[in-house]
């Protein structure tokens, strides 16, 4: 299963690098919330979202086609996951271009009040996502098709931080990562094609690696309760194959450059993610 997994990249290999070079589209000058975002922040490298890899005669058939992008002969879904794909690190997938983790997950030691401060920093970014862009009466049709899709985490949120905070650990307010992250993505509002990618690469991470790291939250921190960020209220991999398929339907129409402006917002997406999930690790 894909994990979230600290890596040696400070915010230079992220928040710099990150409009990676899988594809020819010039990268976009660097704005002044991504030149604000933080540097000095431990910054976690994350999995990408999970989706089936392309089939061996997909991988060794040559590509003549200069709009064509690796990926690419199976839905657009799937050329966001090769881009992500490397931005692992090398011993997470074989695609992987970064260095190896330098805190494996199985060591990460956080405290209670550190997962409480991940908590509180996530709900400030979803409820950006969910409230503000994801939503029916949204100016922008593509953000409205993604309202109400069975992702949402909001709610889940909401419900185990007032657990929490019944156990003695009131909710804090959200960290510069998560306000920093969400002052980002308020410069993109207008661009819907970078938008998406922030998106997907948020919520379908947290299907796959996040929960894993909430199994081990759970144990290490609450002797196994089980906490509602990690559940859905159906089968997760349902809902997965259904947002694909809006994902391939919005993008259908895109041309080449407003695709590839999409994807140069990878690297951005791993780096804002990874300063808040740092909240968890931490050694013992």
């Amino acid at each position: 299963m894909a994990a979230f997994v600290a890596a040696p990249a400070a915010a230079a290999a992220g928040l710099t690098a990150a409009r990676g070079g899988a594809f020819t589209a010039a990268a976009r000058p660097a704005t002044a919330a991504a030149a604000a975002a933080p540097a000095r922040r431990a910054v976690v490298r994350m999995y990408g979202p999970p989706a089936s890899a392309g089939s061996s005669t997909e991988r060794s058939t040559k590509l003549t086609d200069p709009e064509r992008r690796p990926g690419s002969l199976k839905g657009f879904v799937n050329e966001m996951r090769m881009v992500a794909m490397k931005l692992h690190t090398k011993d997470q997938a074989k695609e992987g271009m970064q260095e190896k983790s330098t805190i494996p997950i199985n060591e990460w030691k956080p405290k209670q009040s550190d997962f409480v401060q991940f908590l509180a920093d996530s709900l400030h970014v979803y409820e950006y996502f969910e409230e503000d862009l994801m939503v029916a009466d949204s100016p922008h049709p593509e953000y409205a098709r993604f309202a109400n899709n069975g992702l949402e985490r909001c709610a889940a949120l909401k419900t185990d931080l007032a657990y929490l905070a019944s156990l003695g650990n009131p909710t804090p307010s959200p960290t510069s990562a998560a306000t920093k992250y969400v002052d980002y993505l308020k410069t993109l509002e207008s661009k819907p094609e970078a938008v998406i990618c922030h998106w997907y690469n948020y919520y379908f991470a947290h299907t796959a690696g996040g929960r894993m790291i909430g199994r081990m939250m759970q144990n290490l921190l609450f002797e196994g309760r089980e906490l509602a960020f990690y559940m859905w209220e159906e089968d997760v991999s349902d809902i997965l194959n259904r947002v694909r398929g809006i994902i391939d339907e919005v993008a259908a129409d895109w041309p080449r450059d407003v695709k590839d402006e999409c994807l140069e917002e990878t690297g951005l997406s791993f780096a804002y993610s990874g300063t808040v999930l740092s909240n968890l690790a931490k050694a013992g």
